[in-house]
C-alpha cells in the first residue's frame, strides 16, 4: 500500500467521518498523520509565497 493509497484512505474516512471517526477507526497515528501532513502543506505553501515576495520586494 502505497503513500498515495494511505492519504487517500485517511482523507476519505475524515470527509466521512471526522477527526474523531479517522482515530477510531484508523488508530490516533493516522489523524496525527494526516494533521501533520496538512500542516507541512501549509507550511510549504506559505514559505513559497513568502519567498516570492521577497523576490519581488528587492
Amino acid at each position: 500500500m502505497g503513500l498515495r493509497s494511505k492519504l487517500a484512505q485517511y482523507k476519505s474516512v475524515y470527509k466521512r467521518a471526522g477527526w474523531k471517526g479517522l482515530a477510531k477507526e484508523l488508530g490516533p497515528v493516522a489523524a496525527i498523520s494526516l494533521f501533520l501532513f496538512f500542516l507541512i502543506k501549509g507550511l510549504i505553501w506559505l514559505a513559497i509565497f513568502y519567498g516570492g515576495y521577497e523576490a519581488i520586494s528587492s
